[in-house]
């Protein structure tokens, strides 16, 4: 029954703050044409930074538009208290806010929220205690607001789920009506899409797949989305075919990987995953920055699954190589830090 119940409050989150239906084709559309040239990667630190100072740590904000959440990585100053730390960091405050719209993200935790205190149990179940500031927010972004609060504690190990407090006791229910009482996760589907033939909630897949964000600024975030599928056997495949089947139309992302691209062959051995693709996959725009975008969505999706540790990339059987711009000349490895900042 519990979970059941997860399952039909994460759908009821996703439905409240709009479902998108699939179109005939991925991606943005003639009259919604995304920016792809002159875009930037973010560049991750330069320097680590000395053990104890602080702590690298992945923080979900919302793009301009409030659509969906970007996991963002950020240097934290370390604390004993470094969950309650982490989570401060998502309070929207005039200094955050006007950072995040410099590169078209946005805070989704109200300002003048506090967080009294954080009890975590053996159980692995995080009592969060806010102020009653946290429930000013409009319902259409709640599904933002839970998703970000359980997605930023579920990178702390001891961490599982969370429950939402207001001054010492939970809501009987949010303001788009779910239920308060229903601690969030343990899953964090962060970007959820639900197909129409999932209609079972004991029997479902779920995949997670990378596209890329075109920031205001010209920045590329890379966003995932957690797509909900009918049960598969092979879920590395469905992996591959879903990334390739691309964002929904009208997300606000787009995929640098070529709307033509098939998947022809695939070997996963000993943590190495060898995909061969057709040589659509080279029709990608961007030069370099394409070029990276490409691999990039490739390999953290890739990284998603628990078996692959490196990805050889094959174009037709070959390792293709583009001087100066792209190099599958032998296994990759996902980027250890994306989307800093």
């Amino acid at each position: 029954m519990l979970k059941r119940g997860i399952f039909l409050m994460m759908i009821f989150l996703l439905c409240a703050g709009g479902c998108d239906a699939w179109p005939g084709e991925s991606g943005a559309t003639a009259e919604e044409e995304l920016p792809r040239e002159g875009l930037v990667l973010p560049e991750p630190p330069h320097l680590p930074p000395e053990a104890g100072e602080v702590r690298i740590g992945t923080l979900y904000y919302a793009d301009a538009g409030f659509r969906f959440l970007v996991p963002v990585t950020r240097e934290i100053p370390y604390t004993e208290a470094i969950a309650r730390a982490t989570l401060q960091r998502l309070v929207g405050t005039p200094e955050l806010s006007s950072l995040l719209s410099e590169v078209g993200l946005a805070a989704v935790i109200p300002e003048d929220t506090a967080i009294h205190g954080i009890a975590v149990d053996e159980d692995g179940l995080a009592r969060v205690d806010f102020s009653p500031e946290l429930l000013n927010y409009p319902p259409e972004q709640e599904r933002l607001v839970l998703g970000s609060i359980l997605c930023t504690l579920r990178q702390f190990p001891s961490i599982q789920q969370v429950a939402i407090l207001i001054e010492g006791a939970a809501p009987e229910r949010f303001s788009s009506g779910a239920p308060g009482t229903t601690p969030l996760g343990p899953e964090c589907w962060i970007n959820l899409e639900i197909e129409e033939g999932v209609t079972d909630y004991r029997q479902y897949s779920a995949v997670r797949l990378f596209f890329c964000y075109p920031a205001p600024n010209g920045w590329i975030f890379y966003v995932p989305v957690t797509r909900i599928l009918p049960p598969v056997d092979d879920l590395f495949a469905a992996v591959i075919a879903e990334l390739l089947r691309g964002p929904r139309r009208g997300s606000g992302l787009f995929s640098q990987i070529p709307p033509d691209t098939a998947l022809l062959n695939y070997t996963l051995e000993e943590g190495l995953a060898t995909i061969d693709f057709s040589r659509h996959l080279l029709d990608y725009e961007g030069g370099k920055t394409g070029a990276a975008n490409l691999l990039n969505q490739i390999l953290l999706t890739l990284s998603e699954l628990e078996e692959v540790k490196e990805v050889q990339v094959l174009v037709e059987g070959e390792k293709v190589v583009r001087s100066g711009e792209l190099d599958l000349q032998g296994p990759l490895t996902p980027p250890p830090v994306y989307n800093f900042m």
